[in-house]
């Protein structure tokens, strides 16, 4: 499952169970019990997400604690226009999983890595910053750290293949 902030061109991925809405949840109320209710309020306000089986149980993560966090929102059947971003963003994991790969591999120190790489990378929209540099000033170090993403060097990022 891939997290986006378009704003700042940013995702990052949480190992799940396929199709599995409780494993969804379960690693969603995991982080947010990992950053505390403040941080889940500011960082994940508003949640949007698509209307495969994963997500059925998507909108019971709003509460923590018995205390309204944040809001869910699902897009529209067929409709990949609704999380543009989200799909453009895809594009950077085909460097590391051709499309058709099975994703039995993945552990989520890989997809830690691989997103930390894709975070490192220059981006011309970005005024030649990283979404790892946006991101931390905006949420700071410590989302980063409770995600498992880390800045790479700008000469050590390498967007191929996963071993």
């Amino acid at each position: 499952m891939t997290i986006t902030f378009p704003k700042y061109g940013f995702q990052f991925g949480l190992l799940i169970e396929k199709s599995n809405p409780n494993s969804v949840n379960k690693n969603i109320r995991s982080l947010f019990r990992k950053l505390g209710i403040d941080k889940v309020k500011k960082i994940f306000a508003i949640n949007l997400a698509d209307n495969g089986a994963k997500f059925s149980f998507f909108n019971l993560i709003e509460e923590m604690n018995g205390q309204k966090v944040c809001r869910t929102f699902f897009t529209n059947p067929y409709k990949a226009t609704d999380k543009a971003h989200c799909e453009r963003y895809h594009e950077f994991i085909r460097y590391f999983i051709p499309k058709g790969k099975s994703l039995d591999f993945l552990t989520q120190e890989k997809l830690n890595w691989m997103f930390s790489q894709i975070n490192s990378y220059v981006r011309k929209g970005l005024s030649d910053r990283t979404p790892y540099e946006l991101v931390e000033r905006k949420y700071g170090k410590e989302f980063l750290e409770a995600i498992g993403i880390v800045k790479v060097q700008k000469k050590k990022v390498s967007l191929s293949q996963l071993v």
